[in-house]
């Protein structure tokens, strides 16, 4: 069995990473002497922090070209390109409409060969199909219908669907994929209300519940032994802050405050005798487009007691950002992954909504209180529930090293029933 795996930014995100890691770690455990080649936007990043060699995604890289044009020209192109060139891909595949006898770009049809090399295509999540972030997601499945080559979906979220051409790939795609495995309810729901065939939907895990922890083979870098010594002086929260953007005029608010009631909190739990660690599973390396440590430096100046807020500007990867929080009491995050990652390597999160897909996983790790909407965060109230958290920690622990188990059962059993359908050719 031959399997190419696309990933989606992996690994400036390390949320991402977490979830590449995670299906891959699971795929080995189940047949371990199974060909994957890993694609990335970031290769060279990816492969040094994944620990694996993998290779450049060419629609990425064409992607890249078409924005580099110049000139007039080039701009025109833009503009073209931006409306029509899904449209012309998604006529190809169907062979219907006028759009099918205009020509794509060579690449498109190079990757096309490409995929037949592979018995099988798993592009896995999370949230790559989201009406804000565009349409270009849907080139991969296309071209694996192209290809006529299996492709199967693991772990997204998907929605919300309040554009007109994303709601039409949407529905043609996820109804021909063979699979759409969701990672939580809450996207099901969304796809009915916006009427998106749900007829290939599944319900799964995110994959990043299924990352090792390594704890036979982990030796921590001089980095990470830092942040162990430190978060072992004091009891210790851990933060993950994020750029709201796009998401900001969707949810009615601004940075600004989002960073300040943000601090406010932060003054709460130090006030309360903890200290708290800013980490980032988003930063700038290999010109990924996010850094949170920046929005945690600008954040730092709404801190009163300095001294006891920190912030990690080392470049560490998923598995030694969950090492670090497992030394925590409590994890913050803005970044859902930051809370998934903590919450499976054993330290209880808080995830802040800023769209359902945090909710979802709460949700359905029976967990529904520990997702807290950003409203409550702006308005102050999350203060006073963070505290009440943080007196109920043992308990809590337990509760949630029970529902990470389970969902690492329903994860495995999802990719066994991927891996068994691959093999007999569905």
């Amino acid at each position: 069995m031959k399997l190419l795996i696309l990933g989606n930014h992996t690994c400036g995100n390390r949320g991402d990473s977490a979830i590449m890691r995670g299906l891959l770690d699971a795929i080995l455990r189940q047949q371990p002497d199974v060909e994957m080649d890993v694609m990335s936007r970031f290769p060279i990043s990816s492969s040094w922090l994944q620990g694996r060699e993998i290779i450049a995604d060419p629609l990425y890289q064409l992607s890249q070209k078409q924005q580099a044009a110049a000139g007039v020209s080039g701009r025109v192109k833009k503009v073209l390109r931006r409306r029509f060139q899904h449209k012309i891909l998604l006529a190809k595949v169907t062979g219907e409409g006028k759009l099918r006898n205009f020509e794509i770009a060579p690449e498109f049809h190079e990757f096309v060969r490409f995929l037949g090399n592979y018995d099988a295509i798993i592009q896995v999540g999370g949230s790559n199909y989201v009406d804000l972030y565009g349409l270009t997601h849907f080139e991969y499945p296309l071209c694996a219908f192209m290809a006529n080559k299996p492709i199967y979906m693991i772990g997204h979220s998907v929605g919300p669907f309040q554009n007109p051409d994303f709601n039409q790939l949407a529905n043609y795609v996820f109804g021909r994929t063979n699979a759409l495995i969701l990672r939580e309810t809450v996207s099901r729901e969304l796809m009915a209300k916006a009427q998106i065939n749900t007829s290939k939907v599944e319900q799964g895990v995110d994959t990043a519940w299924l990352v090792e922890h390594r704890n036979d083979s982990f030796t921590p870098s001089y980095a990470v032994q830092h942040w162990l010594n430190l978060t072992a002086q004091r009891k210790t929260v851990a933060i993950t802050l994020r750029e709201l953007e796009p998401f900001d005029k969707r949810l009615g608010t601004t940075q600004q405050a989002y960073e300040k009631a943000f601090a406010e909190v932060v003054n709460r739990m130090i006030d309360d005798g903890y200290q708290v660690l800013a980490l980032s599973t988003c930063t700038s390396i290999d010109r990924y487009n996010r850094d949170d440590r920046m929005v945690a430096l600008r954040m730092a100046q709404y801190v009163k007691n300095r001294e006891h807020f920190h912030i990690a500007m080392d470049e560490l990867n998923d598995v030694e950002i969950g090492k670090i929080l497992a030394s925590c009491e409590l994890t913050i995050g803005t970044r859902l992954h930051s809370a998934i990652i903590s919450m499976n390597f054993g330290t209880p999160a808080i995830a802040i909504n800023y769209e359902h897909k945090s909710a979802g996983i709460m949700q359905q790790l029976g967990m529904p209180e520990m997702a807290i909407d950003i409203r409550h965060l702006l308005d102050g109230s999350m203060q006073g529930v963070v505290g009440d958290i943080l007196n109920q920690l043992p308990a809590l622990g337990e509760k949630v090293a029970a529902a990470v188990e389970g969902e690492r059962q329903k994860g495995f059993t999802m990719i066994e029933s991927v891996l068994n359908r691959i093999r007999e050719g569905r």
